[in-house]
């Protein structure tokens, strides 16, 4: 079983890729999500939908390792 969840930027914009399948259902804020071979994506808000069928939004910061300024 996978679940989906939409993934937004904490601007508002949509993420790239906007929407992710995993088999995880109970994401936390501090999680991250590989998105492509040297790129992740750290959790920092969740939101629920609106209805209870929506899927959840995953407000999330783009991240790849080796560019960190600090």
């Amino acid at each position: 079983m996978t679940f989906t969840y939409r993934l937004q930027q904490a601007d508002g914009t949509p993420a790239d890729p906007p929407s992710i399948s995993l088999a995880v259902s109970n994401m936390r804020v501090g999680d991250t999500i590989p998105i492509r071979r040297d790129e992740t994506f750290p959790i920092v808000g969740i939101v629920a939908g609106a209805e209870l069928d929506d899927d959840p939004t995953l407000i999330v910061e783009s991240y790849t390792p080796g560019t960190d300024a600090a």
